[in-house]
């Protein structure tokens, strides 16, 4: 029969919503899968203006937002007309301050109610309770999808934040291992929303960065966040790479020119390229990965992929695409797995990864209120 599960993943870079319905068979943590249905759907207006700058919202602002956007994704999901037998949402990331809280909104009641079926939520929170991160959770997924026998895998996810895992292979006694490496397209987006007066949203294809050249001392400077000090586990969100930061960067180096936006538009994708492979560039001799692949909308930026193929140029990176799971879907598809965790009662942080004391089981259920 299987179960078809529907993942929810909203992403730190606040542009909408990513939907994969799932239908899961068999049993045990490796069951075999069907990807059955994938989607993008933008945010309204408010929802990106919000949502890009969380930091700034008050508790009155984050509590009418809680329910705005569970309504929102229960009547967005009704459109699209599909089975489903769980939903598994992520939520809008708005504050995530490890070993301290970590917070997601979209309330999933409404969702509940109006799908009359049950939503598996809050899936950090059991993890940081542990003294995790709460992140990055991706990595289970990335064991799960691409683990081979005699080979290890690199997989890279440029969203908002950029985060990295090493898959060992099956034979490589060697622990997986997965945290934040810095920006992913967070700072570039910002600095391609003020070029732009807000028309655009994200540099498409890195069109503008293959206009701009690099300022070294800028770029010096940047290095020296005291987030790249840091060994793992570590995680990153807003409040190291958001509003705050960014307008720090502009105190530094404010263009004056539409080619030194384009300057600082570069400088920024090369930032999250030296980032990413200083820490492919740092794992251990226990690792030997010959390929990786990379999904998050950073994927499409090809002055970025051409910038980190030529710093790794020994290894084979590709688009991520295994099975229709794909640089689009994989983290909506990712959450649809981690609801199959819950629901099988395994669990699902791994704690050389997040830091947690232990592996617990990740969410909790909303079920529908019987009518």
């Amino acid at each position: 029969m299987g179960t078809n599960i529907l993942g929810l993943m909203t992403g730190s870079s606040a542009d909408g919503l990513d939907l994969c319905l799932v239908k899961f068979t068999g049993k045990g943590r490796n069951p075999d899968y069907e990807v059955l249905f994938s989607h993008e759907i933008p945010y309204p207006e408010r929802f990106q203006h919000c949502f890009r700058n969380p930091l700034e919202l008050n508790d009155a602002e984050i509590a009418e937002l809680d329910s705005e956007l569970g309504i929102w994704f229960a009547n967005e999901i009704n459109k699209q007309d599909l089975k489903i037998d769980f939903i598994a949402s992520h939520g809008q990331t708005i504050k995530h301050e490890p070993p301290h809280f970590t917070l997601q909104i979209g309330d999933p009641r409404y969702m509940a109610e109006t799908m009359k079926c049950p939503v598996i939520y809050d899936f950090r929170t059991a993890d940081v309770e542990q003294g995790g991160q709460g992140a990055p959770l991706i990595p289970i997924v990335d064991q799960y999808l691409l683990q081979q026998d005699n080979s290890d895998v690199l997989a890279l996810n440029i969203g908002g934040i950029a985060n990295l895992t090493i898959v060992p292979g099956l034979h490589n006694s060697a622990p997986l291992l997965a945290w934040d490496t810095g920006p992913g397209n967070s700072l570039m987006d910002k600095a391609v929303r003020l070029f732009s007066h807000d028309k655009l949203s994200y540099d498409e294809g890195g069109n503008l960065a293959a206009q701009g050249k690099l300022n070294h001392k800028l770029l010096n400077e940047l290095f020296e966040h005291e987030f790249y000090q840091r060994t793992p586990p570590r995680s990153a969100g807003q409040e190291q790479f958001g509003k705050t930061y960014f307008q720090q960067i502009l105190k530094q180096f404010y263009p004056a020119s539409d080619q030194e936006f384009k300057d600082l538009i570069y400088t920024l994708t090369v930032l999250t390229a030296k980032t990413i492979t200083g820490s492919i560039n740092s794992l251990s001799t226990d690792y030997s990965p010959a390929s990786m692949y990379v999904g998050g909308g950073g994927a499409f930026n090809k002055t970025l992929m051409h910038l980190l193929r030529a710093e790794l140029p020994s290894l084979n990176i590709s688009e991520m695409n295994v099975e229709g799971v794909n640089q689009s879907n994989k983290e909506a598809f990712g959450f649809a797995y981690l609801g199959y965790l819950f629901l099988n009662d395994f669990t699902a942080n791994l704690p050389g990864v997040t830091g947690a004391r232990k592996a617990v089981t990740l969410g909790k259920l909303c079920k529908p209120q019987r009518s």
